[in-house]
């Protein structure tokens, strides 16, 4: 950015970072200056910066579609979005809903469109002035991030996306990267948008300059090829983010029928050379505080189609090596962020590893339990609690618009919270051990108090408010405080379960982690139950509106039946006198 735009500002950066994901530009976009009022060191995408797959193709224009979609398109203007009134009285889009729709599809994301879209979205008159802030103190905020499926460019997006590589590069542009920065270099390849950034909070260093360099860190194997460490903080003040791509090297879901309401043991997020990637830079770190962030759910439990609520659950090898490489000896206070699914959440799932042998080489019985807490934080412009819509491509569905299905789906999901097994979601500390969700709009903000060693994460609404709050010590996160609620046996059945979604049998003096959701193995009964009870439902509340107006129209068609009978008996009667006389 040019200088003379900058905005000065005399007011020290915040030790805080902020994280948000699904920023639809079909929406306002309330949160950028709730941002700028909190004045963080800097801020990370989750993922969805922008809704890129929007564009509808009706069926006769399918088969050119098909047809330019495997070549790059130079001239994309016409297509760009058109954005819709979202904002239109319920009552209206009522009679517009029950009007019929050509059909249509979605369209992918080509690199010209993403690129019109990132352009558009580094205008937005409160984002732009959020980046050219230029504080006093502190510098500029530090823009990092990765990306999920609709910046990606294609809903539910994997490996066999034509613009993989491309998308990656117009991302890392986004960004700000420079195009010699690690980062770029292996989008450019086509490896994925994955990375790492590592900011130093100690006083005597620089607070314009917190944001090291990946020189300074010593992370990236890709930049430094051995793990010597130049690093001197002052009681190790060091955070590090990773950032995680799981778009580009994505095993496509099983589709076909029955075989996608099966686990796939052998599905893959990350791809072999970003997991190497990945295990070296995080086994390195000495940072006290270790931040992974990815698009999607961690610690979610498996719905039954993965193909359509995606998370790791879906692919549990995938999903039992993220926890192993994220519980090293070394990652002190590990935290994943992620995305996604359009609300805020705390989840938390204890993880148990034997240890075979002590130090000396003899033999154990002994065990190491530690936590590993995910923050979900999604839905910066629209979310399922919102007042606007809970989608983020409002254009591909009247339901988005649609009053009454918004009302439906906020209870459905209320519902969902409270009825079903989630054994990850956090609890409250108070006594009503309030479930630690929110459907709202939301960013999260980790705070780092370092004289009291802790980490503080609040979810934050539209006008700055507190949503939800969990204070952790680092020394809990990093698991030298033990205060797990699983008993032994608690461990062995979530042994069995994983083997049995691993479809093989860990040897018995393994040293793997076991992780568990913190209050307990889900009952597979009761899981299955809330999950049959949510459904119907949704299906009495979806069609609820439909049988009203239908009982409002039979009542009118009853009313003017039984007033026009009396009126033809008094009309034969007159005639009957008139023949008479």
């Amino acid at each position: 950015m040019p200088k003379n735009n900058d905005v000065k500002s005399a007011s020290p950066r915040s030790s805080s970072i902020i994280f948000g994901s699904c920023n639809s530009q079909y929406y306002e976009q309330p949160f950028w200056n709730v941002i700028k009022s909190r004045n963080p060191t800097a801020f990370v995408w989750g993922g969805d910066a922008v809704y890129s797959d929007d564009r509808l193709v009706g069926q006769e224009e399918e088969e050119a579609s098909m047809v330019t979609s495997t070549e790059t398109n130079t001239d994309d203007s016409s297509n760009f979005h058109q954005k819709e009134d979202i904002r239109s009285r319920w009552w209206s889009s009522l009679f517009e809903f029950y009007i019929p729709r050509r059909k249509s599809k979605s369209k992918h994301a080509t690199p010209e469109y993403l690129r019109q879209l990132y352009e558009e979205q580094l205008q937005v008159p409160d984002y732009r002035d959020l980046l050219r802030e230029d504080n006093g103190v502190g510098g500029k905020l530090s823009i990092f991030g990765t990306i999920d499926d609709h910046d990606y460019g294609i809903n539910n997006g994997d490996k066999t996306f034509i613009f993989r590589r491309e998308n990656g590069i117009e991302y890392t542009k986004f960004l700000g990267l420079d195009e010699e920065s690690a980062m770029s270099k292996r989008a450019a390849k086509g490896l994925g948008v994955y990375g790492v950034q590592v900011y130093d909070f100690s006083s005597k260093r620089d607070p314009s300059r917190r944001l090291l360099s990946d020189e300074e860190a010593g992370l990236d194997p890709d930049v430094v090829e051995d793990a010597t460490s130049n690093i001197s903080s002052e009681k190790n003040q060091l955070v590090a983010i990773f950032v995680l791509d799981v778009r580009t090297n994505r095993t496509p879901w099983v589709k076909k029928f029955p075989d996608r309401f099966s686990l796939d043991p052998e599905g893959d997020f990350l791809g072999e050379e970003q997991w190497e990637w990945f295990e070296t830079a995080i086994g390195r770190s000495e940072a006290s505080v270790n931040i992974v962030v990815n698009g999607l759910q961690a610690h979610a439990p498996w719905f039954y189609d993965a193909s359509l609520i995606e998370n790791w659950s879906g692919f549990p090898k995938a999903q039992h090596r993220l926890y192993q490489t994220i519980l090293q000896p070394n990652v002190r206070a590990p935290i994943l962020v992620t995305g996604d699914v359009h609300l805020s959440q705390f989840l938390r799932k204890d993880c148990r590893r034997n240890v075979v042998a002590s130090d000396d080489g003899k033999p154990t019985n002994d065990q190491i339990i530690r936590p590993l807490y995910e923050v979900t934080t999604s839905g910066m412009t629209h979310s399922w609690g919102s007042k606007s819509s809970y989608c983020g491509r409002p254009n591909r569905s009247r339901l988005c618009t649609f009053y009454p299905s918004k009302v439906t789906a906020e209870i459905i999901m209320t519902y969902a919270h409270w009825a079903s097994p989630w054994t990850a979601l956090l609890l409250g500390d108070g006594r009503s051990k309030t479930r630690q969700f929110s459907l709202d709009r939301n960013i999260a903000e980790i705070d780092f108090d370092w004289d009291q060693s802790l980490v503080i994460v609040r979810i934050l609404g539209v006008e700055g408010q507190t949503l939800l709050r969990q204070d952790w010590s680092m020394d809990r996160l990093t698991g030298t405080v033990e205060d797990t609620l699983l008993s032994h046996k608690s461990f062995e059945l979530g042994q069995r379960r994983l083997e049995s979604a691993l479809q093989y049998t860990l040897p018995k003096d393994h040293d793997e982690y076991i992780c568990v959701n913190y209050r307990g193995n889900p009952d597979k009964l009761h899981f299955a139950f809330s999950v049959t009870s949510t459904i119907c439902i949704s299906i009495i509340l979806g069609i609820y509106p439909i049988l009203f107006f239908y009982g409002i129209l039979t009542k009118l068609v009853f009313r003017r039946q039984r007033n026009i009978k009396p009126q033809k008996r008094r009309g034969k009667t007159t005639l009957h006198r008139l023949k008479n006389d």
